[in-house]
């Protein structure tokens, strides 16, 4: 395993967060209703999470020296809440998994500060994952 390869990664993850926060503010503008404001609520807060997220990610890309290289999606989110939560969630599974690797291959490398912080961006994940399944009422 090489650190090119780690950084490739950390660039798609951070392509992943990226789309993940433009989604999340778009959805917590277009949700309205007194019976999902909570919800609201959740997407607001997690986009200052994912910002977070991020902007760590790009400082670990320059500091392995590589380029931090934007490619977001843009696909237009759900209009329906319950199927915003849903899709959410579930790429709230993909991103554990993603930090799970990355924290594999920090480990390898010897980056053992960035294996422990990609162990904790995957944990917050989780947890984001399972707030929206409990707002779906799952």
């Amino acid at each position: 395993m090489s650190e090119q390869k780690l950084i490739e990664g950390l660039n798609q993850q951070l392509n992943r967060e990226v789309s993940t926060f433009l989604r999340y503010m778009l959805q917590a503008a277009s949700i309205k209703g007194a019976e999902y404001e909570s919800v609201r609520q959740m997407y607001l807060e997690e986009v200052m999470d994912e910002v977070e997220h991020a902007q760590y990610l790009a400082n670990q890309i320059e500091m392995l020296g590589g380029k931090p290289e934007l490619d977001p999606d843009l696909t237009p989110p759900a209009e329906d809440v319950m199927d915003m939560l849903k899709n959410d969630a579930e790429e709230e599974k993909e991103d554990v998994k993603n930090y799970q690797q990355l924290a594999d291959m920090a480990e390898e490398e010897g980056l053992f500060s960035l294996k422990m912080h990609m162990e904790d961006q995957g944990a917050e994940e989780d947890e984001h994952g399972q707030e929206m399944r409990r707002l779906m009422g799952n």
